[in-house]
């Protein structure tokens, strides 16, 4: 009798132990989706790395196990059951990358078997220019490879006014002109409009009918596209530009800043902020749209600024006047740069007779490039040169030499290692501008596109 009870003791722990055996085996965690896609060619190499497990799973054993050849710094966020992976700087770009995650990653559930190992590759895709052609007519999207020279054209037939491009350099958002005197806000997939060229039809995002919607700015998250809306008077006329924001995918449409204010310029912060110009006001406002916080910054000058890499620093050019001889003021432009957390002021430029616009930080964040021009007669030109300078203001110097020609639209490489940009000859006014690209340096100058303007690197 207690033999039967002992057999069957064991009988019932071996079925109890194949049943946890099997229902441990059917939790074993899995990795579903993949992002970028084993083999997947032409990613951007700004591109994050994205895993969707079959369940949650604990951090440390997957993060320890996931190796990425070659060793790329950054930082890894969970989403639920997905790991995602920000590299700090760029993937190399035309490589190979490689990725590994090695057997043993858990589950959260204990009674789950470990993953086994799992091998597979992308391959980077190469930075190209994007620009706008021709200067002189109806212009259109193109973008071209440095290295080859080859050239892709984006948009046929629409006259591309303004555009914007994604963080990952996917999608480009665009303003052109429709048949009613407006201006509408476009959507352009790359991939797509590389591979199907002029069967490529993009997405029109907003139908501004009579009105103009211009200079689209896209958010660093991708959740915002901020433009300037104005409003048809009749006539063909304009009421003063409002900053307004649709919010993506769902195309809400909202107004920012005073109704009754003139705002103009949008520009995104890697940190969320999103800044413009109040003509009505003279000030530089900045929102955040998570917590709707504000802050504002007074000048009278209103051109075009730049945010840091980090997103903490805002740098524009203000006007001033000095005393000059016979009782007279010189206007001198200086760039300024605003610090979002300090609320400081810092004045970058020298106090000399200059005229400093255009400054932009380089994506490392240890330079800025910006457009000079001396306004004493002894070093007088007709147009700006391209200097650098350290980000925090030592060591301005000049990278161009061509009195005659004005620079403008700098545009660095997500590398930091090259500048592109416009130059247009101001002794010969009825010469078209010309798009050149050169390394940060100043050396190996050489003319990319007559008739070109407005470059944007993109991954």
């Amino acid at each position: 009798m207690k033999a039967r009870i002992v057999i069957g003791i064991v009988i019932l722990v071996l079925i109890v132990a194949t049943g946890l055996t099997i229902s441990a085996w059917r939790m074993r965690p899995e990795l579903g989706v993949v992002y970028p896609a084993p083999g997947q060619e032409n990613v951007p190499s700004t591109s994050p790395i994205r895993l969707v497990f079959s369940r949650p799973m604990r951090s440390d054993s997957v993060i320890e196990r996931l190796k990425v050849e070659p060793l790329v710094d950054g930082s890894f966020t969970w989403d639920q059951n997905t790991l995602v992976f920000v590299p700090q700087s760029l993937w190399p770009e035309g490589e190979e990358i490689r990725l590994q995650m090695e057997a043993g990653a858990r589950a959260e559930n204990w009674l789950a078997f470990p993953m086994g190992g799992l091998t597979w590759t992308f391959t980077t895709s190469e930075s190209y220019l994007a620009y706008l052609w021709p200067s002189d007519g109806p212009a259109e999207l193109y973008a071209l490879n440095p290295v080859t020279g080859d050239i892709q054209q984006l948009t046929h037939g629409l006259g591309v006014l303004e555009y914007s491009v994604s963080t990952d350099g996917t999608r480009i958002y665009y303003s052109a002109s429709n048949a009613q005197g407006g201006s509408d806000l476009y959507q352009l997939d790359r991939m797509q409009a590389a591979a199907l060229g002029v069967e490529y039809q993009p997405e029109k995002l907003h139908d501004c009918g009579l009105a103009q919607c211009r200079s689209p700015a896209v958010s660093y998250d991708g959740k915002y596209l901020a433009y300037e809306y104005l409003e048809s008077a009749g006539e063909g006329g304009l009421n003063p530009a409002q900053i307004w924001t649709l919010r993506l995918p769902s195309l809400a449409v909202s107004a920012v800043g005073e109704a009754t204010h003139e705002t103009v310029q949008p520009a995104w912060a890697s940190s969320g902020w999103l800044a413009y110009y109040d003509r009505t006001s003279s000030n530089y406002e900045m929102i955040n749209p998570q917590t709707q916080a504000r802050l504002e910054f007074p000048n009278q000058t209103g051109q075009p600024g730049s945010w840091s890499s980090d997103g903490l620093v805002y740098l524009a050019p203000e006007i001033s006047y000095q005393p000059s001889a016979a009782n007279t003021e010189t206007a001198t432009s200086h760039l300024l740069r605003y610090n979002l957390q300090s609320k400081a002021v810092v004045d970058l430029s020298p106090a000399d007779a200059v005229e400093d616009v255009e400054g932009t930080y380089s994506p490392d964040g240890g330079w800025i490039t910006f457009a000079r021009k001396y306004l004493d007669e002894r070093r007088w030109s007709l147009g700006r040169q391209i200097w650098v300078m350290s980000s925090g203001g030592s060591d301005p110097h000049a990278i161009t030499d061509a009195p005659d020609y004005n620079h403008y639209d700098l545009a660095w490489s997500l590398d930091s290692l090259k500048i592109a940009y416009v130059r247009f000859n101001q002794a010969k006014l009825s010469d078209p501008p010309e798009l050149w690209m050169m390394n940060a340096d100043g050396s190996e100058p050489i003319e990319l596109v007559v008739g070109g303007y407005s470059p944007v690197w993109i991954p």
